[in-house]
């Protein structure tokens, strides 16, 4: 038994036990920010104005420049408003 203490002594040592080093780190990002660069992509594919697009969701042009600028954070429901009239699928997803 002795022989088998200093064999798991010696292994443990090896082994490394500090959460910081096995978490593995992301870099820090704007959600926000990911939403209006993809807004702004989508309605210029589209090849339509602001206004447009707040006819076409039911939104005002107001709100959809403060989302594009980053003023305003949109909802889920404004988000689909805005996805459906761009003919797009809003998909929510929880990536690594």
């Amino acid at each position: 038994m002795d022989n088998f203490q200093k064999y798991l002594d010696g292994a443990l040592k090896k082994v490394s036990f500090s959460e910081q080093e096995n978490t593995q780190k992301r870099p820090d990002y704007d959600v926000f920010e990911e939403i209006r660069e993809q807004i702004v992509k989508a309605r210029e594919e589209a090849r339509l104005t602001q206004k447009e697009l707040a006819e076409l969701s039911g939104l005002t042009q107001s709100n959809i420049s403060n989302i594009e600028s980053g003023s305003n954070r949109p909802t889920i429901a404004t988000l689909k408003k805005i996805a459906d009239a761009l003919g797009k699928r809003l998909v929510v997803d929880l990536a690594d």
